[in-house]
């Protein structure tokens, strides 16, 4: 009966976890490593104790040590002072530049606001970052001044066009970046270029741009317009009204056709000129052997022609009425003469006949 009871004990009794076993046995060997380890340094540091060498050398490392840690504790300090605290910014534009849009005395108060640090610990690279997160920045450099002030270089935004995007138009400058600005500050009158086209295109809108300036020299155009359509063809207008259809532009292969393309049509283009004497609209160099031309339709000549001729006649009408009244004018004076005229003579009349 007993043996039976004590069985039953022992199945009640709970079964330790691997863990429960395992963690003991790892702490006791642990501890059992780390005194074996400063047992094994002091037994190796044990002859230093013993050699008059070893034990000047061992109290030259310490007070070396010791001096290096004064040092450089002395540094912090001194750098911590306010006279090294950051007050002081010059900023210059970059290779004579002028800056017409950056507003030196705001760009001072609203980057020394963000800036952290002083003359020793200031991250050069971070306030790199806060200048040219400001408006018609384009790049700036930054480097110190002793002791307490920062030396800026801005190059500013040149925009060169107006790109057109999903969110309404946007600056461009020559090197295809685009850039948001309040346009209002843009001087919008200096003949800026209007791009358009997908997302991802403008580098290389600008870069066509910049090759067309060169091509459309010889009949003295300039390119004020460049679009390119979804299929990657590009459409180009001038200063004098005419557009030019300049075809697909997918590699380089193709940036050489629209080349050949137009000088095919420059060698032509006084002949053609001379030919239609109305006005150019649009020009196709999308053919393989030629190119299309569509003129302005002629009742606009004949609209203006007959423009002309009414104001010729409204003037004709005007030179007849002035002529009309100075001829009644003229007759109103004769009779007005003729009638005193007469009645100076019944006067003279009836004085004479009062005088008999």
């Amino acid at each position: 009966m007993k043996t039976s009871s004590l069985n039953a004990v022992k199945s009640k009794a709970p079964t330790p976890s691997l863990g429960e076993v395992l963690w003991p046995w790892l702490f006791g060997t642990l501890k059992s490593m780390f005194f074996g380890l400063i047992a094994i340094i002091a037994f190796i540091c044990a002859p230093i104790w013993n050699s008059q060498d070893r034990m000047k050398k061992l109290t030259h490392f310490f007070i070396f040590s010791f001096l290096g840690l004064i040092l450089l504790w002395m540094f912090f300090w001194i750098g911590q002072r306010p006279v090294f605290t950051i007050n002081q910014i010059q900023i210059q534009a970059e290779n004579g530049q002028v800056l017409n849009h950056i507003n030196q005395p705001l760009v001072r108060s609203q980057v020394l606001n963000q800036l952290s640090g002083n003359f020793f610990s200031i991250r050069l690279d971070q306030a790199r970052k806060s200048f040219e997160e400001l408006p018609w920045v384009r790049s700036a450099s930054v480097r110190r001044v002793w002791p307490n002030g920062l030396s800026i270089t801005l190059e500013e935004q040149q925009p060169i066009g107006i790109w057109a995007t999903n969110d309404g138009p946007k600056l461009i400058n020559k090197y295809g970046e685009i850039f948001t600005v309040n346009l209002a500050e843009a001087d919008l009158d200096k003949g800026l270029i209007e791009f358009s086209g997908p997302t991802n295109s403008n580098k290389e809108a600008v870069e066509l741009y910049q090759q067309l300036s060169g091509w459309f020299a010889p009949i003295d155009a300039k390119v004020v317009g460049l679009s390119l359509s979804s299929r990657y063809s590009w459409t180009t207008k001038l200063d004098n009204g005419m557009t030019f259809e300049l075809g697909r532009d997918l590699d380089q292969k193709d940036r050489s056709q629209i080349k050949a393309r137009l000088d095919r049509f420059f060698k032509v283009w006084p002949e053609v000129k001379e030919k239609l004497p109305n006005r150019i609209e649009n020009i196709d160099l999308r053919y393989a052997s030629g190119f299309a031309i569509r003129t302005s339709p002629k009742s606009d000549a004949s609209a203006k022609k007959l423009t002309q001729t009414a104001s010729a006649i409204n003037e004709t009408s005007e030179l007849l009425t002035n002529f009309q009244n100075n001829n009644l004018d003229s007759v109103i004076s004769q009779q007005t003469t003729k009638k005193s005229k007469s009645d100076f003579k019944k006067s003279k009349l009836v004085d004479g006949r009062k005088s008999e």
